[in-house]
């Protein structure tokens, strides 16, 4: 199953492991394939960077580098396309959206409310962590 994760979603999985922490143990155990583009993981690395998150990443030993690449890799890299989608409040969250078109992805996990009211996009499922992890892998 192929799937794209939010950078919201790398955010907290990385950082406070919890229930997105379980799509990186899925990621490394092959039992769902992680698809992203350039414009994804710079985002991340953008966001990696945020002063508010750089006790946490010291905390747990981390460094924003190590982070980027342990999510290398967990990943499979896709070229993206412009993509506009007008009903989309927030235009950044397109990359979201055509990463999962171009990667042909089954579902997009997100934490962001503005791509969850949209529940599914050309025929990809939108929902989050949690969902994905009770409604495909049991998990409660």
């Amino acid at each position: 199953m192929k799937v794209v994760l939010d950078t919201n979603v790398w955010v907290s999985a990385w950082l406070w492991r919890g229930v997105p922490g379980n799509l990186i143990r899925l990621a490394r155990k092959r039992q769902i394939i992680i698809c992203t583009s350039e414009a994804l993981l710079n985002e991340l690395e953008t966001t990696l960077n945020y002063d508010k998150l750089q006790k946490k990443i010291q905390s747990l030993n981390f460094t924003k580098e190590k982070l980027i690449e342990g999510t290398k890799e967990l990943v499979v890299f896709y070229p993206i396309n412009n993509l506009n989608v007008p009903e989309l409040r927030d235009p950044d969250d397109t990359i979201v959206l055509a990463t999962a078109i171009a990667s042909n992805a089954n579902i997009i996990i997100t934490g962001d409310q503005d791509l969850l009211t949209l529940t599914e996009y050309q025929n990809i499922s939108i929902m989050t962590a949690s969902d994905f992890l009770t409604k495909y892998f049991n998990y409660n």
